[in-house]
């Protein structure tokens, strides 16, 4: 946010009230925090700091306010969770309508993005738990492995029904955005195979997966996706799953994430025993 306007329209606030809080900030802390200019605001390097502080002291508000909300047990109190695409829309569903079967005075906040966010939302102390389906390279989040999944190929109903991996850049591919943990996981294999991602024919590069399976039934192109993510259109016989020679499903792990040093909530807890109770009856 580079305006003062923006910031005091999102905080509720007049702009001078917003414009007064920053220059007593300044003079409190004697250093200039932000640089002005007639078009944009910048942090100063010491306003890069602080603000990295400010967003930790207020993650460790919240959980102080949460700590001692778990006294009054699970009749109360919030959880904030975060997810990928698959997990949030085709996983989490059932598991949520059974917490909140259980524990209805619990307020429950659902964040859908990619992996990467999410994986950075749980780092900052902005969601208690996340649920994504790759790992980051951070050593401030704590991996527990979810569910098995595997990535397929999908395409229109009238595409041929097998492709060799070698041709595949003869087709046109739809694929997902960067940060998404399929993409990583397909980009993945791809260079195992020696194949470069940068090599392929992409014609569109979309950030939803019902957006995915959307443009393949149009036509747009071929694509890949989780097999959780299509079994309807399958049964129904919209989509129809692509043969790739050389290249069979790419298996990979959805993961439960947590950040390291962080005590769990008596809601956080709730949740995972009903996930464990979940998973047990989807294996029987």
């Amino acid at each position: 946010m580079r305006s003062f306007t923006k910031a005091a329209e999102e905080l509720g606030l007049t702009q001078p009230t917003v414009s007064k809080q920053i220059v007593d900030l300044e003079q409190f802390f004697q250093v200039r925090l932000i640089d002005r200019t007639k078009r944009s605001l910048a942090l100063t390097r010491a306003g890069e700091i602080l603000f990295k502080h400010a967003k930790d002291f207020l993650s460790l508000k919240r959980e102080t306010i949460e700590a001692m909300a778990s006294f009054r047990g699970l009749k109360s109190g919030a959880l904030r969770l975060g997810a990928s695409s698959i997990p949030g829309v085709y996983i989490l569903p059932p598991i949520l309508k059974a917490f909140k079967g259980r524990f209805g005075g619990v307020d429950l906040t659902l964040v859908l993005s990619d992996s990467q966010n999410i994986t950075d939302r749980v780092e900052n102390g902005d969601v208690d738990i996340g649920f994504v389906g790759s790992r980051e390279e951070t050593k401030r989040i704590a991996y527990k492995q979810f569910l098995e999944d595997s990535i397929i190929f999908i395409a229109p109903l009238d595409f041929p029904e097998a492709i060799d991996i070698h041709d595949i850049a003869k087709y046109p591919l739809l694929v997902r955005e960067p940060g998404s943990g399929t993409r990583k996981c397909f980009e993945t294999a791809l260079l195992k195979r020696h194949l470069k991602p940068e090599d392929l024919h992409v014609v569109g590069e979309l950030g939803d997966t019902e957006a995915i399976k959307a443009a393949v039934r149009e036509g747009m192109g071929i694509s890949y996706i989780s097999n959780r993510a299509v079994r309807e259109e399958l049964s129904r016989g919209l989509l129809k799953v692509l043969s790739v020679k050389g290249f069979p499903g790419v298996k990979r792990s959805f993961y439960i994430i947590t950040k390291k040093g962080k005590s769990t909530s008596p809601q956080t807890e709730a949740l995972l025993r009903i996930i464990n109770e979940w998973r047990h009856h989807e294996q029987e």
